[in-house]
Formats: structure tokens, sequence, C-alpha cells
């Protein structure tokens, strides 16, 4: 019977108990643990044996970072650690990642992630208590800032680690029994969506008809323009929404969010509106500088990218949002700011 495989990545000398700990835990539960120093990879002699590791990630289902004080050696022909690019490549390879850091580096990095602004300070200088090189704060904020996949857990000792890892796993498995009970529905619903969007099709073309016979064409054209520039209005609202994970806005009122120019792109518009922030990070790997847009206390920001599908959708909805009346706008806009009971 297939089990599934989870690799285990960090430095091994720092975290050698850590790491066994882990692997004797993975065991119990009935998967097998994949660590480098424990033989679990296979080097091909064919292929430098930091290659040999990253081609082993790919085989694992699981993948368990764990970011301790010690940076590491670094890969070859590179100055980014082993870690880093083992991480990575579970990353390009979609595989799920459960990233604890030790709490002591965690408050290195607040530390640092604070200082970045302060001119009265070299951060880079600093002599961090539990961190032997700031590039370990490079690679948590490379995890954070990825789009998906980027929780972070600190822990204190080796129970917060596999305490976390049996309810990141166990919810696992409830999504997983979820998904497979609702599969039936699911074609089912997404056959009635193929229909609705038929319908919707054959509705619009109607509607034109019938308003041809009554009125002049145009009409009929603006008529139909003016209800889809309320839909993908109401659109914008809701995809900031579960973009950010909000609920509601409770940082702003209507009056603000009608008094604000929408003359401006959707970002510039939240962040005056609605508090939203702006944050610029570093990127070390592309050495380019992000700017992060980050939603009013939900700890969640997305890096702004015109290039972006979602964010490029987001844009045009924006600008639907735009052209509507006054009384029009207020309707949606208060859904920015009404809780959902």
């Amino acid at each position: 019977m297939a089990t599934p495989r989870v690799f285990i990545s960090s430095t091994c000398y720092d975290l050698k108990h850590i790491r066994e700990s882990i692997k004797y835990f993975v065991r119990s539960i009935g998967y097998e643990p994949v660590l480098s120093d424990d033989g679990d990879v296979f080097y091909n002699p064919q292929v430098h044996t930091h290659d040999s590791c990253l081609n082993e990630v790919a085989t694992c289902q699981l993948f368990v970072l764990i970011v301790g004080g010690r940076y590491g050696g670094v890969y070859k022909d590179s100055t980014d650690s082993i870690t880093n690019e083992e991480y990575r490549a579970a990353v390009s390879h979609k595989i799920p990642i459960f990233t604890l850091i030790d709490q002591a580096v965690f408050a290195d990095h607040h530390l640092y992630q604070s200082n970045k602004n302060n001119d009265k300070v070299d951060r880079d200088n600093i002599k961090y208590p539990a961190s032997d090189n700031i590039k370990i704060f490079d690679f948590i904020n490379e995890v954070r800032l990825n789009s998906l996949n980027n929780a972070i857990q600190p822990f204190k000792n080796y129970l917060d680690i596999e305490s976390y890892l049996k309810k990141q796993w166990a919810g696992m498995m409830f999504d997983f029994l979820l998904k497979v009970k609702h599969q039936e529905q699911q074609i089912i619903t997404n056959k009635l969506l193929a229909d609705l969007a038929t319908a919707s099709k054959k509705t619009e073309e109607l509607v034109k008809f019938v308003y041809e016979k009554v009125d002049d064409t145009n009409n009929a054209q603006n008529v139909i323009d003016s209800v889809s520039m309320k839909v993908e209005a109401q659109e914008f609202v809701d995809g900031i929404k579960e973009m950010f994970n909000i609920s509601y806005l409770q940082t702003t009122n209507l009056e603000r969010l009608l008094s604000t120019s929408m003359n401006q792109s959707w970002s510039n518009y939240l962040i005056e509106a609605a508090d939203f922030k702006l944050s610029y990070e570093e990127d070390t790997r592309e050495k380019t500088i992000d700017t992060v847009l980050w939603g009013p206390n939900s700890g969640r920001g997305y890096v702004l990218d015109d290039s972006v599908l979602m964010q490029k959708s987001l844009a045009t909805k924006f600008l639907s949002l735009s052209k509507l009346p006054n009384e029009d706008k207020r309707s949606i806009l208060d859904s920015f700011i009404t809780p959902i009971l």
C-alpha cells in the first residue's frame, strides 16, 4: 500500500534532535520520512549531491520546513542555502509546505523588519542573538510573501511542532474526505452552472430583442451594459474581501468610500479610502523590490503586479464601479462595510 512521503528540510547540525523526533513522529502515523542525513535520498552518481536532494523533493507528497538559527550550507554555484533551494523545489512542484520557525529566530526577524526604515540603525550589522546570518530573514520573507502555501508557525520546542503537524494533517484529511463526499454534488453543480451560463446568454439575447422591438437598438445595448457594469462592480467588492480574507471593512465608512476619488488605481483607492497599506519588500532571489498591498487588520498581503491575470480583472471591475451613478455606487459599496450575519 502506498504511503505519503514527507521530506524534512532544515539545517542538520543545530536541529539534529528535532529532525530525529519528527522522523519518529512521521513513522508513528504510517507515513515515510525522508531525511538527507539518514540516507533516504538517492545520490545519483551522474549529478551533484545538492541536485539529488532537490530531485528527491519531487518524489514526496508533504514538505516540512524547519527554520532555526543557522543559515547552513550554500547550494552549489549560488549564495542561497541548500534549504532555500529545497523549499523552492517544493513550491515549484506544488507540494503542501508546513513551515515552522524557532521562536527566538522569529523574534530576531521581527526586530530586523522593524528597523527596515530606521536610518539610525544599520540592521544588517546588528548582532542577532538567535540567528547567525541575516539571510535567514530574507528566506523567511520569501516564504511569508509567497501568494500561496505561505503559513508560518513559530515553535519553542518539539512538542509545539508535533502538535501543529497533527492539527494540519488532520485538517488535510478532513478536507480530502469532504471533497470525496461532495464530488458527485460538484459534478451536478458544474452542470447546473453551465446550463445557467447558457440560459443567461439566451436571456441577454431575448432582452436585447425585446428592447429592439419597443425602443432603438442603442438603448437596448445601454441597458445590457449598465447591468453588466453593476455585476462587475459587485465582483470587485467581493473579490477584494476574498483576496484579503476580510468579511467587511471596519476602518472606514460609506461616505468616505463614496467621497474618495476613483480616478486612480484600485490599490491606491483602497489605501486612501479604506486604510490599506503598502510595504516594499526585497526579493533577494530576483534582486528586485516588490510592492506589497496589505489589507487592514487582515495580516494578508499581495505583491502588486499588473501582469497577474487576477489583478488585471480587478482593475477592469474597479473601472466599472467608477463609472456607475452615485446611487448604484452607494448600494454596492455598502456591502463593503456591512457585516455578514
